[in-house]
């Protein structure tokens, strides 16, 4: 319910005294009123405001959306008062003038649901508005449209003829006060003046007919009104065409050619728009509105003699005068609207003009697309007033018409198929209407148009074939009736169109065929040529994008157009092969599915399309229409399959067979190929052996089930390897379910014919060698198995890679059987042909020179023929039965014949003789598995082959990263892993030069990353082969264990991150493969050393070396646990609690799995604390003993984990530390002392030193600091070092060392005390005049003296302290070191008083 205040207002409203003035306003108000404005459930509120209201306009843009996006209101937020809704809404109405457009869309919103309420408040408001113009109303446009909605929610009790009348006024008043043509506000104008005509037609008719006059500047702006209330309205405008016609048919002469489209069309954009085919138009819109009303009203007279009279004279006007202006747009809009009136016009007057107008309307067919479209759509209606009346004979004969079908057949090729996105929609549509127009001929001259298009295909002119084919696809279902018996006629020129080129018209012929045989048009031979015809271009091939992007501006038809080899063209025009492709293979489904008279035709013909060579791109469509024929046809599968044989052209089973099972090769192919394939076999089952056939019915559902998910199989990548040895297995399971030796000779002579439908570099070749070689294994009869290897090796193009493995697999397969007399015949049948071929190969190098020049086409590679033969010799070996490969391969080995195939210098043939290799090493250890195991005799030299075929059996071995060659490798690390497994066990000399020539391949880039990622994987396998099978004894395995740990050593600590990710992987596997069981004892594992190597790695910035050396750890001590404790192992800690700390080790492992983001220093420090428990006392000591080269560790942050791994160990563990202990310990953080050159390493070790002394024996500490000190003294210019001398920061850490620094202190006072000096200092570096204890302690007592001097100059607070606590003493010391020291220089030796004074 609306409220009393807006639903009750009077009908007129005062103009306020604010309406186009901004005034100031309360923000609290304003936004409060706006709240109202937008939210419509509160609608019936009204706010007030304690000053007077000012316009939203005076808002910014930000504010008053901001406010309008709210649509609820509290009800604290609205006051008590209400105010007259006029002044709400008027508010409103003046925010259309704002700056903002979203502000005036936003009120425009709002005033248009308002009106929809209360149509009259929203006009009175507007009208008091308008009255200023658009002068003082910037809006006027979006004024004058709220206020024709507003008109148009009027309801009959509201509508007052003398208050529209009013609002007429006003929207004329501002047509007419302008000369421009504005579009915008003009239209919003008009649509108020025909919404106003929707109630009062003639009170608008009135007010806008004055301005109908030539001298009018209105004049265009009132026609276009006239043609919008004709659009509006039709069935008010009609009855007053009269009227309308009576007014402007005088002025029409005089209108000015810019002026015209609006007469024409009605359509004040046509004066600035290029082109206004969608818009509403003037004669136009007029002729459909009587077109419409006499629909609507058939028994009304609407077109009298008077308007008759008025359409006949402007119809003339336009045809004598508009019609051929200079201007395209003149002519246009006048043909648009000829179009409109030729159905409106009496006859004799439509015949008289034929003549003029269909030449000016098929001459715009040379301008663009949107003005064909027009031209078409008013063809279209000339040629339905003319032909298809129901008042007389037909205007035109056939004749006259040749020229309009001539002019529309290359339209059609234009138009079929465009890709350009904007002209889309045009293109189509003016197709659509060319088929229209002949459609319109076809009907009343059907026999004279068939005629027409078959002698236009007759001509093979490319476009105009193109066009007759398409327009007959369009119309032979629609006059099919009309020319049936003329059927023999068009079946006649498509079969004579067959060998066309075009790929535009073998698209067309291809629709066309698919046409005719859905009115049942394709019967017997010529059925069959049409349905091959489609299937030869379901198999055209894929073509590469480039060549396809190529092409694309290429004209649709050309006189001379590009071809292929093979005579197919790339693309013409817009249509492609894969198009032409798709258009086929969607037909040949449609016939195959949709017409159930086609069945006759396709049974069972495309059987026979199976077979052929050059449709072996179609079989996936083929067998799809297969499977469908005998899908719908379950109940007959018999009666089908007796067709099959009794029709004498139709292939075989055999043939069918060993054709589909070559074709499976691929899981991926395109349209699920493999999948159909399947199911025609199933289909075939019943024509082949009753054992065969129950056999696929369990094995194909199976194979199918693997193939379903073609997701799933692109991320194997071993996927179509897998493919083809399921396929071989499928056909070896249905040749020893046949028990038919005749049916396997038969089948193999087939599968021997299909060499000829494969090309050499086709896989389906390869395939082929496996499922001959199959065949051969069931075959006893040797002089056939020697004439089918002959012959595969003859077919075999073994420079293709994938070619020259599937004859080498194909001949190894001929040997896999189970019997060993016929094994071994076939075995010495394939050796006696490999020996043949290696014999031909080496004929001398001057034959071979006479047979290069002789002729260079039968030069066979060397590398291609040495990498077949190899891969032949493996693949015999892998499939030969275990118990005759042994002689065979000593022969092979011990004759030397591996090595004349070592002369390979391709990478692929590398890689060939490699495998070949591996293969044989692995024929060895499956011997063993077999219960046949024998030694590979000269293992060590088949070592030497694969080093060498590596390239790397020279210094620079390393550095060639090229793809090729990293594949090369990793093939050989993994021939290698096998080698080293089988027996004999390696010698120490091999396995030294093995690892020698290997463990470079740790510094490798990590890029590629897929090969270089698998060639890490092969080289840790190897090493863990070494591992697994060298040593004879547990000791001996535990040395080699060691032994290769320490070569890895250099990577486990290299500064690059990746070297040390992979070392520590090998570490990690290693250890996991490691039989803990073997070994004598603890101490074998030399732990300690371990530990203080891997442990810089649990600090790594490398967050999977981190992981690694922590599950190095973890293996490390779970092996260690399990062995016996050495006797003087820590009794303090018990089992337990060793268990207890590898129990949190393993916790730190499973954290860092789950949960990546846990912070590395934690972690670190879990570790340390667990290895404090752990480590046995010798272990610790081995640790701290090593730990020089942790602290000097190039990644910062593991050195500086190692120092706190130091300290750590120090703190925990330092009441079991002996005093040698404590010496060693000294030392080696000395030595890192001095290699480290960072200023905060160096820092933190002497920390470390600190907390040794702090924690232990002090004085053991500070005695070797001062030796060291001594040594650097007399050995060094410490004045000079880079960085510092280390020891005089020793000495000032010391100095301020809080407990240290009193001690160190007495302990230098007590060595200048206890240390006398009986001669000079002697020079830096000479030992030759004092004996060792005399010179040590001089050196120390030098070392003493600095660091008594580091005292008093760097010592800081606390060694001031230090002193004062002992000055005298310290005073007494000095003194009367500088006495002594004062008498020698006096007998000649000043160098200890110059020491001294320092």
């Amino acid at each position: 319910m609306l409220p009393n205040s807006i639903a009750s207002e009077p009908k007129s409203v005062k103009t306020l005294p604010y309406a186009n003035t901004p005034t100031k306003h309360t923000t609290t108000t304003t936004t409060a009123l706006l709240h109202f404005f937008f939210s419509f459930d509160l609608i019936c509120f009204v706010l007030v405001s304690p000053t007077k209201l000012a316009p939203p306009s005076s808002l910014s843009s930000t504010t008053f959306l901001s406010l309008s996006s709210e649509c609820q209101m509290t009800p604290s937020s609205i006051s008590s008062c209400s105010i007259p809704a006029p002044e709400a809404v008027q508010i409103l109405v003046s925010s259309l003038g704002d700056e903002s457009p979203l502000v005036r869309e936003a009120s425009m919103a709002s005033l248009v649901d308002i009106a929809a309420l209360n149509p009259l408040l929203v006009l009175d408001c507007c009208a008091a508005v308008s009255r200023g113009g658009r002068r003082r109303f910037g809006n006027i446009a979006g004024l004058f449209q709220v206020m024709a909605f507003a008109v148009k929610a009027l309801k009959g009790q509201e509508v007052d003829p003398s208050y529209m009348l009013k609002l007429a006024k006003i929207a004329t008043a501002e047509l007419i006060s302008s000369k421009e043509l504005n579009a915008e506000w003009q239209r919003a104008a008009s649509n108020l003046l025909v919404a106003i005509g929707s109630h009062f037609p003639n009170l608008m008719l009135e007010e806008i007919s004055i301005h109908v006059t030539g001298t009018s500047t209105a004049l265009p702006a009132v026609v276009q009104i006239l043609a919008d209330f004709a659009s509006a309205d039709a069935l008010q405008f009609t009855p007053r065409l009269k009227d309308v016609l009576s007014r402007v048919l005088p002025i029409l002469g005089s209108v000015r050619d810019i002026h015209r489209p609006i007469f024409a069309n009605g359509n004040v954009q046509s004066l600035s728009s290029p082109c206004a085919v969608h818009e509403v138009f003037a004669f136009r819109c007029w002729c459909q509105a009587v077109s419409q009303y006499i629909t609507e009203f058939p028994s009304r007279e609407v077109l009298d003699a008077d308007v008759m009279s008025f359409l006949n004279s402007a119809f003339e006007l336009f045809l004598k005068l508009w019609a051929t202006s200079r201007d395209v747009k003149v002519r246009m809009s006048t043909v648009e609207a000829l179009g409109q009136m030729v159905g409106l016009i009496n006859r004799q007057e439509l015949k008289t003009a034929l003549p003029r107008i269909i030449p000016i309307m098929l001459d715009l067919y040379k301008k663009d697309q949107e003005i064909a479209y027009v031209a078409t759509c008013s063809l279209h209606h000339l040629l339905t007033a003319s032909l298809q009346s129901e008042s007389g004979p037909p205007l035109l004969d056939f004749e006259d018409l040749t020229v309009i079908l001539s002019t529309l057949l290359p339209v059609v090729v234009i138009n079929n198929d465009t890709k350009e996105q904007s002209k889309f929609s045009v293109g189509l549509k003016t197709y659509n209407e060319i088929q229209h127009c002949f459609l319109t001929i076809g009907v009343v001259y059907p026999e004279d148009l068939f005629v027409f298009l078959l002698n236009k295909c007759r001509l093979k002119e490319e476009a105009l074939t193109f066009g007759a084919l398409s327009v007959l696809k369009h119309l032979l279902p629609r006059l099919c009736e009309a020319w049936h018996h003329k059927m023999p006629l068009l079946v006649d020129v498509v079969k004579m169109l067959l060998n066309e080129h075009n790929l535009g018209v073998r698209k067309a012929l291809s629709e066309l065929i698919v046409v005719m045989a859905s009115h049942c048009y394709l019967v017997g031979l010529s059925g069959e040529l049409f349905v091959e015809y489609l299937v030869r271009h379901c198999s055209l091939p894929d073509q590469e994008k480039d060549q396809l992007e190529s092409s694309k501006e290429t004209p649709m038809f050309s006189s001379s157009y590009r071809t292929l080899s093979s005579r197919r063209e790339v693309r013409i025009g817009m249509v492609s092969v894969m198009e032409l492709r798709s258009t086929c293979e969607k037909g040949l489904l449609l016939l195959t599915i949709t017409i159930p008279e086609m069945e006759h035709i396709l049974w069972p013909f495309l059987l026979k399309m199976i077979v052929p060579r050059d449709y072996t791109g179609a079989i996936a469509t083929v067998c799809r229409c297969i499977s469908e024929l005998c899908r719908n046809k379950l109940s007959s599968n018999s009666i089908m399959l007796s067709e099959c044989t009794a029709r004498n052209d139709i292939p075989n089973s055999e043939v069918l067979f060993a054709r589909l099972i070559i074709l499976l090769h691929d899981p991926l192919g395109r349209d699920r190929r493999a999948t159909y394939i399947l199911s025609v076999l199933n289909i075939l089952a019943p024509l082949f052996p009753k054992n065969v056939s129950l056999f696929w019915q369990d094995e194909i559902p199976k194979m199918k089930a693997y193939i379903s998910d073609t997701e799933d199989l692109k991320q194997d990548p071993s996927c179509r390897e897998t493919w083809d040895d399921m396929i071989v297995s499928f056909l070896a399971e249905t040749l020893d379910v046949s028990q038919d030796a005749d049916w396997i000779i038969i089948l193999g002579e087939t599968f021997a014919k299909q060499y000829d439908l494969y090309t050499s570099d086709d896989e389906h070749s390869a395939l082929l060698h496996r499922c001959l070689g199959v065949l051969l294994q069931k075959v006893v009869d040797k002089v056939y198995v020697r004439d089918k290897i002959d012959l595969m090796y003859k077919q075999a193009d073994i420079a293709v890679p994938t070619n020259r493995l599937g004859l080498a697999k194909g001949m190894g397969l001929v040997s896999h059987v189970f019997a060993v007399a016929v094994a071994a015949s076939h075995l010495d049948i394939i050796l006696e042909k490999l020996k043949e071929i290696l014999d031909n190969v080496g004929q001398s190098i001057f034959q071979r020179l006479l047979s290069y020049f002789s002729d260079r086409s039968r030069v066979e590679n060397s590398d291609d023929i040495h990498a077949a033969l190899a891969l032949m010799y493996g693949y015999a070996a892998k499939y030969a039965p275990s118990s005759v490969i042994e002689a065979r391969i000593d022969a092979l080995v011990g004759t030397n014949m591996l090595s004349r195939l070592l002369h390979v210098h391709q990478p692929v043939a590398r890689q060939a003789v490699i495998t070949a290799i591996d293969l044989l090493g692995k024929a060895v250890i499956r011997a063993g598995e077999n219960g046949t195991p024998f030694p590979l005799k000269r293992r060590d030299q088949l070592l030497d082959y694969i080093l060498t075929l590596m390239g790397h059996d020279n210094d620079d071995g390393f550095i060639n990263s090229s793809v090729e060659f990293l594949q090369t490798e990793a093939l050989a690390l993994s021939a290698c892993t096998t080698l080293v497994s089988v027996e004999p066990r390696l010698t120490l000399e091999t396995r030294n030069h093995v690892m020698k020539a290997v463990l470079g391949f740790f510094a490798l880039p990590s890029e590629p990353s897929d090969v270089v990622n698998l060639l890490i994987d092969n080289l840790i396998n190897l090493l863990c082969a070494i591992l697994l099978t060298s040593g004879e004894d547990g000791k001996s395995r535990t040395e080699q264990l060691l032994h290769i740990l320490r070569q890895l050593d250099l990577y486990v600590s290299s500064p690059i991150d990746h070297q040390r990710r992979r070392a520590c992987q090998a570490v990690h596997e290693m250890l996991v493969k490691f039989p803990a069981f073997v070994l004598p004892s603890r101490e074998a594992l030399a732990i300690g050393d371990r530990v203080i190597i891997y442990l810089p790695r649990c600090a790594d910035s490398d967050a999977e070396v981190r992981k690694f050396s922590i599950q190095i750890f973890d293996l490390f001590f779970s092996i260690s646990l399990s062995l016996p404790r050495p006797a003087n192992a820590n009794s303090g800690t018990d089992l337990e609690t060793c268990y207890g700390a590898l129990a949190s080790l393993e916790d730190v492992i499973a954290i860092l799995r789950s949960d990546a983001s846990i912070d590395p220093s934690e972690v670190f420090s879990r570790v340390v604390s667990s290895l404090c428990t752990l480590l046995t006392k010798d272990e610790l000591v081995a640790a701290l003993h090593g730990c020089t080269n942790a602290i000097c560790d190039k990644v910062k942050q593991s050195a500086e984990g190692s120092i706190h791994a130091v300290i750590e160990f120090v703190t925990r563990r330092k009441n079991e530390l002996n005093e040698s202990d404590i010496s060693r310990t000294t030392h080696s953080l000395l030595s890192a002392l001095g290699h480290v050159a960072e200023k905060y390493l160096r820092q933190e070790t002497l920390s470390a030193i600190s907390a040794l002394a702090e924690n232990t024996s002090s004085n053991l500490v500070f005695n070797e600091v001062l030796a060291t000190a001594g040594r650097d003294i007399v050995t060094k210019d410490i004045s000079r070092l880079r960085g510092g001398w280390p020891m005089q920061d020793a000495f000032c850490a010391f100095s301020q060392h809080n407990v240290l620094s009193f001690s160190f202190l007495e302990h230098v006072t007590s060595v200048l005390n206890h240390t006398p000096i009986i001669s000079g200092i002697s020079e830096k570096g000479d030992y030759s005049s004092h004996g060792a204890t005399n010179h040590s302690d001089k050196e120390i007592l030098q070392a003493a003296i600095f660091a008594l001097t580091a005292f008093f100059r760097g010592g800081g607070k606390i060694g001031k302290k230090a002193v004062e606590q002992s000055y005298s003493s310290v005073l007494a010391s000095l003194l009367l070191q500088l006495g002594t020291c004062h008498a020698l220089a006096s007998s000649g030796q000043p160098e200890p008083l110059r020491y001294a004074t320092f």
